[in-house]
């Protein structure tokens, strides 16, 4: 515990200021202890406009030992209780920083009524917020949307916390800092991991050969282009191209074939009417279907071809597996956001809050991958890459500018553009992804704002930069 508020202390002083107003609140567990004693070095250093709020309970033997030792340091304390407050809410509306230590990892339900209280105004606060080791309020096995601290920062322990990478929980946490408050590394390194950060966030694909050529950078089919949907199709097949595939042909329907053809010259645009089809490299199928595609999709899952779908084509598959359908496959990729895979939830027959809490969501991830034969690419503010015997993947993109209309588009047409020239869907998807979230960043950084087509236009230079 004397490790730990130290190792908080020290993350955290950078951004302290001499005059700064710090009020701790403390549950009596460990997570107590641990903002007691980063009280007691921030006091030392010079920091001494500390006020501890309490929880009303005797705690642990090593919570009450750091207790004892701030009674004598003589700082400002408060017991919590809801008669007070008024006058809680002012101290912390005058903090500088509220340090959260009420409740750690082991939480395993929701708030009660009285906690629930002082989290509620420590949120109203305009101070800023720093957790220990977790925002209170999230846990493994607690639903994300029960009430939570809202973090600025979280200075978590030993290892990363499954409960800070839900979709709705990781803004919750704020920057996240992981110290080691003397774990024994060996011991860290026999700790099972629900699943893989990503640590890089540049991609990583190789140069092209020099003998390479249209034919042999991969040819992609995107099944797409209704009469009500046409923008998702061009941003999925320009963004195939981009990514460097080296043939691309759209197929759309009769209706809008002179305007496809007309705004898409590198494109081999055609119509499907239940003819035969020839090989490709990859199918991209899904973005501006519309509705009714059960026979389209089956006829291409038939084909055995890699392929990635995505939007509507989710949707038809979940309608088509709640139906009692069993369509064999090759290689697929899905590319849900969460409405869709909650679709996919429900065609699977998986309960109704399967996706609430992060232990369910990481479990409904591996239950669908392997149920479905299929390699997930859930996205949110978070990428979550799932697939059959393989620990999740998750990315932290935080790039709320990524979050625009047609983004989804572009992100299959780039993945579906590797799968046209890699065989294993994983790095397909992991891959696209970083390839994506870098495009994103470079757009951020030209013209902070944008559409698609505007991102489009990054897609080629973050390639390259994965070339590299």
């Amino acid at each position: 515990m004397e490790s730990a508020g130290l190792q908080l202390f020290e993350a955290w002083k950078p951004q302290l200021s001499p005059h700064d107003r710090l009020v701790f609140l403390c549950g009596s567990g460990n997570n107590g202890g641990d903002a007691l004693v980063a009280a007691r070095y921030a006091y030392n250093a010079g920091y001494t406009d500390i006020l501890l709020i309490l929880l009303p309970k005797e705690g642990s033997v090593s919570y009450q030992k750091q207790r004892e030792i701030t009674q004598a340091y003589g700082f400002e304390t408060l017991l919590w209780d809801s008669s007070q407050t008024e006058r809680v809410q002012k101290a912390l509306d005058a903090a500088t920083w509220i340090v959260d230590g009420l409740f750690g990892t082991g939480l395993s339900g929701a708030l009660g009524t009285d906690v629930s209280l002082l989290v509620e105004l420590a949120n109203k606060s305009p101070a800023k917020k720093l957790s220990v080791d977790i925002p209170s309020g999230l846990g493994d096995e607690v639903p994300v949307s029960s009430l939570h601290i809202q973090a600025d920062q979280t200075v978590t322990m030993g290892l990363d916390k499954l409960a800070m990478f839900h979709p709705l929980s990781r803004a919750a946490c704020g920057i996240i800092i992981t110290v080691n408050p003397s774990f024994p590394p060996f011991l860290m390194e026999r700790q099972p991991a629900a699943a893989l950060l990503c640590e890089r966030n540049r991609a990583r694909i190789g140069v092209l050969s020099s003998h390479e050529y249209k034919n042999s950078r991969g040819h992609v089919a995107v099944f797409s282009l209704s009469e009500q949907y046409t923008g998702a199709a061009r941003l999925a097949a320009r963004a195939s191209f981009f990514a460097r595939a080296g043939l691309v042909t759209l197929y759309c329907d009769r209706e809008v074939l002179p305007i496809a053809a007309s705004e898409a010259p590198s494109l081999m645009v055609k119509v499907y009417e239940g003819q035969a089809l020839p090989t490709y490299d990859a199918h991209l199928a899904g973005p501006g279907w519309g509705s009714g595609r059960e026979a389209l999709l089956k006829t291409l899952m038939e084909t055995g071809t890699p392929m990635v779908l995505d939007a509507d084509g989710i949707r038809c598959y979940a309608q088509m597996i709640k139906q009692g359908v069993v369509l064999d496959h090759g290689p697929l990729i899905l590319t849900p956001h969460l409405g869709e895979l909650r679709a996919l939830c429900d065609a699977c027959s998986l309960p109704f809050d399967a996706l609430d809490t992060p232990s369910s969501f990481f479990t409904t991830l591996e239950q669908l991958s392997l149920r479905l034969h299929a390699t997930l690419v859930v996205k949110s503010s978070l990428v979550h890459i799932a697939a059959e015997g393989e620990k999740i993947i998750v990315l932290e993109g935080l790039n709320p500018s990524l979050g625009v209309g047609g983004s989804g588009d572009v992100l299959s047409g780039i993945i579906a553009a590797l799968l046209a020239k890699f065989s294993d869907p994983v790095a397909c998807a992991l891959e696209g992804t970083l390839i994506h979230q870098a495009a994103g960043r470079l757009a951020h950084q030209s013209r902070c704002y944008y559409d698609s087509e505007t991102l489009l236009s990054f897609v080629g230079k973050a390639v390259g930069e994965a070339e590299a």
